[in-house]
């Protein structure tokens, strides 16, 4: 009998003295499963929470803005557990907390309504209830998962043409240019140039290789008219991205004016009516001039006179 009653004493202390960890001189109540030991028998506890693990439950590492992240943190068994915390690198106070049972293992943490602000590396930690009276012990964090927070703003697009061309048309034959411009660019993207027009829909891209691209029509056609739209699309962890298309771009196609059109009459007779008018003016100056200098027929037959003047001389008959 006082055999037995050693033997279940012996085992009583061990288990006391299994879940007793020294931390600082002061003792604190922990379990086997969540403490590191020296030897395979487990009758000493060093006092380090065992780490837990984070894993993704979301399919994929890339979202928008407005969506949620799905995390699970776990641990290998669980006893006396508190609650867990998802935590994001370089933020103090955890984002997500989610309490558990005491002998819940994983838990799941869900990031909702995330924003760009959102986009960094997550780890989780859990707590435990300990000691006398009752504490609580903070796990190391878990490993580290990365996620990205795409956001795509609305491209801008303008166009350049001939300085001849009326605002919003394009000369028939001549070339123009539509530039489509982000502010945020992402390696991979490409922007797309969409245009509607009366019998269909046309589509081109180019690679975004920077945060603007320029599409060029070497020749406009009466195909190219109607409305253009901008915008940026990228693919990133698996997932495309599209931003919002942007405000249309109404586009018309003229023909060119006529060789001697209204206008180009007008400013002709204008100049021709302003050569005659200097023509007669002139001839009108030269005739008055010529004629102040040339002498009149009096003037002449005056002249003439006084030049042949006679001298009658009186006879004497005798």
């Amino acid at each position: 009998m006082l055999r037995f009653l050693r033997v279940l004493l012996t085992g009583l202390l061990g288990v006391l003295w299994d879940g007793a960890a020294a931390f600082g001189g002061v003792s604190i109540w922990c379990s086997n499963a969540h403490c590191t030991h020296d030897n395979d028998a487990g009758v000493k506890c060093s006092g380090t929470l065992l780490t837990p693990t984070l894993t993704l439950l979301s399919p994929h590492t890339v979202f928008s803005p407005g969506e949620a992240v799905r995390f699970s943190c776990s641990v290998p068994l669980g006893h006396h557990l508190s609650d867990f915390h998802l935590y994001k690198h370089g933020v103090s106070t955890p984002l997500v907390t989610q309490r558990a049972d005491q002998t819940q293992t994983r838990v799941e943490l869900t990031l909702s309504d995330i924003e760009t602000v959102h986009q960094g590396s997550y780890s989780c930690s859990y707590r435990i209830k300990s000691g006398f009276p009752s504490q609580l012990l903070s796990s190391p964090p878990s490993n580290s998962i990365n996620i990205t927070v795409v956001e795509l703003l609305t491209p801008q697009h303008w166009y350049n043409t001939s300085i001849e061309a009326p605002a919003g048309s394009v000369i028939k034959g001549q070339s123009f240019n539509i530039t489509c411009s982000t502010l945020q660019q992402y390696p991979g993207g490409s922007f797309q140039l969409r245009l509607i027009r009366s019998n269909g829909t046309v589509r081109q891209s180019l690679p975004a290789l920077t945060q603007s691209v320029t599409f060029t029509f070497p020749n406009a056609q009466t195909s190219n008219e109607g409305y253009y739209y901008c915008l940026y699309r990228v693919q990133l962890g698996g997932r495309v991205f599209i931003s919002r298309e942007s405000q249309p771009l109404p586009i018309a196609i003229r023909d060119p004016d006529p060789l001697l059109s209204p206008v180009v009459i007008s400013w002709l007779v204008s100049g021709l009516t302003f050569l005659v008018a200097v023509i007669i003016i002139i001839t009108v100056a030269k005739v008055v001039c010529n004629k102040e200098k040339k002498p009149s027929e009096l003037e002449r037959e005056t002249r003439t006179c006084v030049e042949n003047t006679y001298v009658a001389l009186s006879i004497n008959k005798l």
